[in-house]
């Protein structure tokens, strides 16, 4: 038995010794101490041991200050911390690629559901989004026609979070996780998001236009710990 087996064994132990079986009970407390014991391992290494990352693959590899957002929006809307992760290197066709990720860090299957959800979301966002800038004039720069769908993405990303449902995370889970992070990630720096409506006269109409089509929105959940289910209705 290695030291993941006996945190596996240990939770196990664990969750028996609340048996209404005083003898069970008993005999799986000390089963997990003994295990503790033999492996070294503490109780706050127990409880790390619930903490999961999933990865979700963000739309675009620039740090868009809209889906960073909606990144930081499904994460606290699940319980969940999350950080930006690049993945540079050559891929099966032998050239270079770069692809970004978004890492949800959660207790059980949290992270599991909102990877699932931002994707979700995300990829509505997304397809919005283009299509808005396709309805943008001919002659238009491309630059523009950037500015203008960002401030829609904006305003879709502002109009879901009155749509997502907040799970309260505790104080417990909520330290938890950061201590997670802070073992496993110690060296986690914040970035530069991308932003193009900063400092150009952006149409509010565009901001509007992508406010109402996030209202339209809706993101259902019935999540069991090992089939998340979300999906925009």
């Amino acid at each position: 038995m290695n030291r993941e087996d006996a945190l596996k064994k240990i939770k196990k132990c664990l969750a028996l010794s609340r048996s209404a079986e005083s003898h069970e009970a008993a005999a799986a407390l000390r089963q997990a101490q003994k295990l503790m014991e033999q492996f070294n391992l503490q109780e706050g290494e127990i409880a790390l041991a619930d903490v999961r990352e999933v990865r979700a693959k963000a739309v675009s590899n620039a740090a868009n200050l809209w889906e960073v957002r909606l990144a930081g929006l499904v994460a606290d809307a699940f319980g969940c911390e999350k950080f930006a992760q690049l993945e540079v290197g050559y891929n099966t066709a032998g050239n270079w690629s770069r692809s970004r990720y978004y890492v949800f860090v959660g207790v059980d299957a949290a992270a599991d559901v909102a990877a699932y959800a931002f994707e979700v979301l995300s990829r509505q966002c997304a397809r919005d989004r283009l299509a808005h800038i396709g309805r943008q004039p001919k002659n238009c720069k491309a630059i523009t026609k950037t500015a203008r769908g960002d401030a829609f993405a904006k305003g879709w990303v502002l109009a879901v979070q009155a749509l997502v449902e907040r799970f309260g995370r505790s104080a417990a889970n909520e330290t938890l996780l950061l201590q997670y992070l802070e073992s496993k990630h110690p060296d986690m720096a914040s970035e530069t998001t991308r932003d193009a409506t900063r400092a150009r006269k952006t149409d509010l109409g565009h901001y509007m236009a992508g406010h109402k089509a996030g209202e339209k929105a809706q993101l259902h959940h019935g999540m069991g710990v090992n089939t998340p289910q979300a999906r925009l209705a």
